[in-house]
């Protein structure tokens, strides 16, 4: 752990919810070979050096637990440096750190909540040549109100008052670690393509922000309003996005003009979840463009096909994770911006299929880990401090503590990932009996957001089968880092599995709902003919989907894995009400929280594990449980003449693996050290490099 000179400082006389601005001058008698700083500043902060802003990341640090852990970030900031004079300048805004709204969450409640502090060190050529103290000066800045959530006030006329200097904070309390995951960068500049009456339409939903370009004079200001809907007069619709948080204002930024010049404005502590921006004032804009921006996630995969409607859902599915993970898997970029487990559990094998998300997860789990209490109960958002524990927390949510680690482990092979969290795991556990009762789970969610005509499987059966799976899981991982609770887990998941039959199999309406998640859990005496049963309840619907997030996607596993695929494939392509591809017919970019879209968001990544499905499903690929990390794989080669061509890929930790289908012709193209099994007309293949077939 590195030992930090600096001090933690702060502007003690700074406003409330006003930017605090730092700086230091010094000299330079010669130019340094190296130069590095590192820095962290709470909530969020922006460096310049001798008026250059330093990096191209936005709304540094990620959130974390900031009473636990505090993540700061190294820059090389030789270029920003010259002979001579120079001038270290820092503007902190509230971030995650000081939330001056109130709302449902309790973030102005947080333990952590204090003034906005900074700490940073300057080593040239790898020795310490300047540190955070008293020698610092601090004044107001241009911004008198921020909100991560609720917006931003800029007046760039403000006269800027008299320089003073800084005194020590007493800190955050949490231990200050170097940020691994990628940061927050812009992926894309989006014009509008139309503007009625100042109300700007981006034509898809986006996080991030708008920059504007604006004329008129000194003094002059707009609102802009940002939100996803329109209401009937045309204008911004917010109503929906200010739900549970319940607030007067919610993505709203004024800014007022500087000189009688034309400026450009941008906020720089806040993000947006937005298609539409509107804005009113008595200055003339001459220019309005989105910055698109979230987490740098690199690409690792990918899948195209020639169906126009799968492949609309699958880029939807994806564009929602993206456009969700700012610093943190969150529910949606508008409304409430929270980390939830759910939504992040859920989505998170997909999101590996395409996405580097080794390090943003790792710190997610961090964050859960940090949130943890002693007796092994989790929340239900993280980070947190106050909101969760006793809402919505159950296994539903809380398995983003095993199912993302264990799908990591999956995907890297990386054991040392099992064991960073298996005592944390294992006081989980324990904890899920204290919610249980007779084996069965009393506390937590159930198949949550189904339609509203769709009767879902009971609310403790599905509590008690994810804790079955949990167990389950904890089986393997204790085998797999030899831990002497293996036994342990295995007998659990035994009595858990045992109980749940006595108390439901056979004893609930045999609906859509229930036969999958009586197969999907291996709950079936039968289950050829309870599959035959599930595919003849979805043919009598017509194949519309309606289930919750969890159900929805057990219908179209457990289908394709009894032989139903064609099934499976036409609900998630037909586009009747509800199903994912209506949610696109209808308008949306995003997957949306409800089926019908009317009542909550319109992008929500908690639906998007279709993906994973589509991308699976379709290719046939599987790693092999038996060898994780890609090392050895299994394909199950399927065809449909409703989408006779395609392509995927995935960047394995040994090379590129490309699969490729045209026409019923199918190749496969292994990189060195990659094994697959192939499974083809009742034979079993193992091959290695390239392979090529006819399907039919």
């Amino acid at each position: 752990m590195k030992q930090w000179y600096a001090k933690w400082i702060m502007f003690e006389e700074c406003p409330e919810n006003v930017t605090p601005v730092f700086r230091r001058e010094f000299i330079l008698e010669t130019m340094p070979g190296k130069a590095e700083i590192q820095i962290t500043g709470l909530g969020f902060y922006l460096l310049e050096i001798n008026g250059m802003r330093v990096g191209d990341e936005l709304l540094q640090p990620a959130f974390t637990v900031y009473d636990k852990t505090v993540l700061y970030n190294s820059y090389d900031i030789r270029e920003y440096l010259a002979e001579g004079k120079n001038e270290i300048r820092v503007t902190l805004g509230n971030g995650w750190f000081h939330e001056p709204g109130e709302d449902c969450f309790d973030f102005e409640h947080a333990v952590w909540k204090s003034h906005l502090q900074m700490i940073c060190e300057l080593y040239l050529d790898g020795t310490l040549f300047l540190k955070s103290d008293t020698k610092w000066q601090c004044r107001e800045g241009k911004w008198s109100y921020n909100s991560v959530r609720f917006g931003e006030n800029y007046d760039a006329g403000i006269t800027e008052k008299e320089w003073k200097n800084a005194t020590i904070a007493k800190g955050p309390g949490g231990i200050l670690k170097k940020q691994r995951l990628p940061g927050i960068r812009i992926q894309q500049y989006l014009s509008p393509i139309c503007n009625k009456n100042g109300v700007y339409d981006f034509g898809r939903n986006i996080a991030g922000d708008a920059e504007i370009t604006v004329e008129g004079k000194r003094g002059g200001e707009v609102e802009i309003k940002y939100g996803e809907r329109l209401d009937a007069n045309g204008e911004v619709d917010q109503t929906l996005i200010k739900r549970h948080p319940e607030i007067p204002r919610n993505q709203t930024d004024y800014f007022r003009k500087g000189t009688d010049s034309v400026e450009i404005w941008h906020p720089e502590f806040s993000y947006k979840g937005f298609r539409y921006v509107q804005i009113k004032g008595n200055i003339t804009i001459k220019n309005i463009r989105a910055r698109i921006f979230y987490t740098d996630l690199s690409q690792n995969g990918g899948f195209q096909c020639s169906h126009k409607t799968l492949q609309q859902i699958y880029d939807a599915a994806l564009w929602s994770v993206k456009t969700n993970f700012h610093h943190i898997p969150t529910d949606c970029p508008h409304r409430e911006k929270n980390g939830w487990t759910g939504d992040a559990h859920i989505s998170s094998e997909f999101a590996l299929f395409n996405l580097n998300m080794e390090e943003a997860y790792i710190q997610y789990i961090d964050n859960l880990v940090d949130c943890q209490w002693p007796s092994g109960q989790l929340p239900c958002i993280a980070p947190t401090s106050v909101y969760g524990y006793n809402y919505q927390s159950g296994p539903t949510w809380d398995a983003a503590l095993i199912f993302i680690p264990w799908n990591l482990y999956f995907f890297t092979g990386r054991k040392e990932i099992l064991e960073r969290y298996y005592d944390s795991m294992r006081q989980y556990m324990y904890y899920t009996q204290q919610i249980s009762e007779g084996g069965i789970c009393k506390s937590g969610l159930g198949d949550f957001l189904p339609d509203c005509l769709q009767e879902v499987c009971p609310r403790e059966m599905i509590l008690s089968c994810f804790v079955l799976r949990l167990a389950q899981i904890m089986e393997k991982i204790a085998k797999i880092l030899k831990r002497e609770e293996c036994e342990d887990w295995r007998n659990l998941s035994l009595r858990i599995k045992k109980t749940i039959k006595k108390e439901f199999y056979n004893k609930c309406s045999r609906t859509e709902s229930y036969l999958s998640c009586v197969l999907y859990y291996d709950l079936s005496d039968n289950p050829e003919k309870e599959a035959a049963e599930l595919a003849a309840l979805v043919r009598a619907k017509k194949h519309c989907a309606g289930g919750g997030i969890f159900g929805s996607v057990y219908v179209l596993e457990v289908l394709t894995r009894y032989g139903y695929f064609e099934d499976a494939l036409q609900i998630v392509m037909q586009e009747k009400y509800p199903g994912w591809a209506y949610m696109l017919k209808s308008g949306g970019s995003t997957l949306w929280e409800h089926w019908d879209g009317e009542k909550g968001s319109l992008n929500h990544h908690m639906r998007s594990a279709v993906g994973a499905w589509i991308y699976k499903a379709l290719t046939g690929l599987e790693i092999d449980e038996s060898s994780p990390g890609w090392r050895r794989v299994v394909f199950r080669p399927r065809f449909t003449h409703k989408i006779p061509k395609l392509t995927a890929w995935f960047n394995t930790p040994y090379g590129k693996l490309s699969i490729f289908i045209d026409n019923g012709k199918m190749k496969l193209e292994l990189p060195e050290e990659v094994t697959a099994h192939l499974f083809w007309k009742n034979e079993v293949y193992e091959i290695t490099g390239s392979w090529e077939r006819k399907l039919y």
